[in-house]
């Protein structure tokens, strides 16, 4: 389905810390969780028509909120690349944010996927 996709575009970020939802409590940083917000499947007339869409949200983590923007406007430009796989109809970057537990900032977008 489309999360193999996902994960084989944007896996090799980070030195591979790409992670699906959370990442490990002992994950180095810089890294990158993306989470599937919903998807669907594409109908016919005559059933499945072997397509899905989705909505996924990848956040980009760092110690700094410069290499957390490079990070995701990495991914940006992996997401936004035309593929056979999927593309990318809108992007909408969120609220950016800082976890004092981790020390981390956050820098995210939300993709809506087309097959």
């Amino acid at each position: 389905m489309i999360e193999t996709a996902i994960a084989a575009r944007i896996g090799t970020l980070a030195d591979g810390r790409v992670y699906p939802e959370i990442a490990p409590a002992d994950a180095a940083s810089p890294r990158i969780t993306w989470t599937l917000i919903s998807g669907g499947a594409g109908w016919t007339l005559s059933g499945w028509d072997g397509s899905t869409d989705a909505q996924i949200q990848i956040d980009a983590w760092a110690l700094s909120k410069r290499e957390a923007i490079l990070l995701a406007e990495q991914a940006f430009d992996l997401m936004s690349a035309s593929g056979p796989e999927f593309c990318v109809s809108e992007a909408l970057r969120l609220p950016d944010d800082y976890e004092p537990d981790t020390r981390l900032f956050r820098v995210s977008w939300e993709y809506t996927l087309q097959p």
